[in-house]
């Protein structure tokens, strides 16, 4: 066609430089320390309290008391007034939530940055006055106890529990369940949910904001609402920082008549103060962060074994584990087992190749404007760093340093923490049909443990 003028194909340009928003340091007179973080034209101001009262320091037999304390607080000042202190916080706009985890008790708050004030005032009276009643901890505990049940159903959850209590020893508060488990939960009373909130030590504990807080005195209103708070109990026990034992071995939970096997794969490395923390975050990537990844493009596009297979590092204060997971059908799950071994094995036989370790740098760094774009996603990684004792600038330094690694040191750091000859596999299924084939792989011993009733 005469007259056509076409324009020149775009060429993308540089990724614009980009930086995790800095932080302010502070502390509130009496109170927690403080770490405010601006971030422009979020007018969402997220506040997250985080206490270092997690259920890694729960007393002897009550294990989920953290988790139930958490709940508690949802229950506002009163007792039974759950619901009033939720259309309270509605009525500025804003949401109020905890939870808790092994490190921590957080205690989340979002509303719109003109009306911080109010809902700090509010926020205040629940982290200060909470009523911790006998009843509503009673009601607490029964749903928990239905959770449990509905956990127990979940081949992902049961698998995740069992990994756990395999691979940490009995002695280790990291083998059990964080949220407790049937027996200790419903041991818990109210008087025990209030001596674990009482033991909270607020000068310990970190109060984050981040949000457009230009025009907004934000320390004014942190020293309003926690200034002068303190603990009124017993020091809680201190964490234990047990490792976990890595070793060859194969345990089936067995689920009579499933169609499907649930498996993960497990080992124990360093925490995410070791250099090579980065480093693992890209071999996981590599391995199974994605549907191009290794495992899925032969567990799941080669042999049609699964849906998808994932890797990745669960992160925890004083160590970490490097886990690799997901359903296969029943018939091939020691096939499945076979292909998955061989492709952890070779990282360090094959290494990695320089395209995949640039598309995993790229999913793991690049996309961090995107990641971290809302003022809840900055709150939440602060105050997870700070939960973890890693610093207000460690969320700088480990994109920086994923950015930095090659693949031959992404290698080298899988090699030297993690053994596939030394792996921890789970595998949540019928044992009557993949114990034998399982057995026939010559990996490690298996042994069956029933599904729990």
């Amino acid at each position: 066609m005469s007259g056509l003028t076409l324009q020149p194909r775009p060429v993308p340009g540089p990724v614009p430089a980009w930086a995790f928003p800095a932080g302010t340091e502070g502390r509130v007179p009496a109170g927690p320390a403080t770490l405010r973080c601006d971030v422009p034209g979020r007018r969402l101001a997220a506040v997250r309290l985080v206490l270092h009262a997690g259920a890694g320091r729960e007393p002897a037999d009550r294990d989920g008391v953290a988790t139930l304390t958490a709940r508690a607080l949802m229950e506002g000042t009163e007792p039974g007034g759950g619901t009033a202190l939720t259309a309270a916080f509605e009525r500025l706009g804003a949401s109020l939530y905890a939870s808790a985890d092994l490190t921590a008790l957080r205690i989340a708050l979002d509303v719109s940055v003109t009306r911080l004030g109010p809902a700090l005032e509010l926020f205040s009276a629940v982290v200060r006055r909470p009523a911790l009643d006998d009843a509503d901890v009673r009601r607490l505990v029964r749903e928990r106890l239905e959770e449990i049940a509905q956990e127990d159903a979940d081949p992902g959850s049961r698998a995740m529990r069992e990994l756990r209590a395999v691979m940490f020893p009995a002695r280790a508060r990291a083998s059990r369940p964080t949220g407790g488990s049937r027996t200790s939960v419903g041991g818990v009373q109210g008087a025990d949910v209030r001596a674990f909130y009482g033991s909270v030590v607020p000068a310990e504990a970190t109060a984050v904001v981040a949000g457009d807080l230009s025009g907004v005195d934000v320390d004014g209103a942190l020293s309003d609402a926690l200034a002068g708070w303190a603990g009124t109990g017993d020091p809680l026990p201190t964490a234990d920082k047990i490792m976990p034992e890595s070793a060859a071995r194969i345990v089936v939970v067995d689920r009579p008549g499933s169609v499907q096997t649930y498996l993960s794969f497990g080992h124990g490395i360093p925490d995410r103060t070791h250099h090579d923390w980065p480093s693992l975050m890209v071999a996981s990537h590599v391995l199974g962060g994605g549907l191009t990844s290794r495992l899925n493009a032969v567990l799941r596009e080669e042999k049609g074994y699964t849906y998808g297979m994932r890797a990745g590092l669960l992160r925890m204060r004083h160590c970490g584990l490097f886990i690799a997971q997901g359903a296969v059908h029943t018939e091939v799950t020691a096939d499945a087992v076979a292909d998955a071994l061989t492709e952890l094995r070779g990282v360090l036989t094959r290494g990695i190749e320089a395209d995949e370790h640039g598309s995993s740098v790229r999913a793991l760094a690049d996309r961090a404007p995107a990641e971290y774009e809302t003022a809840r996603a900055v709150a939440a990684e602060l105050a997870d760093a700070s939960a973890n004792g890693l610093g207000a600038d460690y969320p700088s330094s480990y994109l920086a340093a994923v950015r930095a690694s090659t693949p031959e040191g992404v290698a080298n750091a899988y090699r030297n923490h993690v053994d596939p000859e030394a792996l921890t596999v789970i595998a949540v299924g019928d044992a009557a049909q993949i114990r034998e084939p399982l057995e026939r792989l010559g990996y490690a011993t298996v042994t069956v443990t029933a599904k729990e009733e």
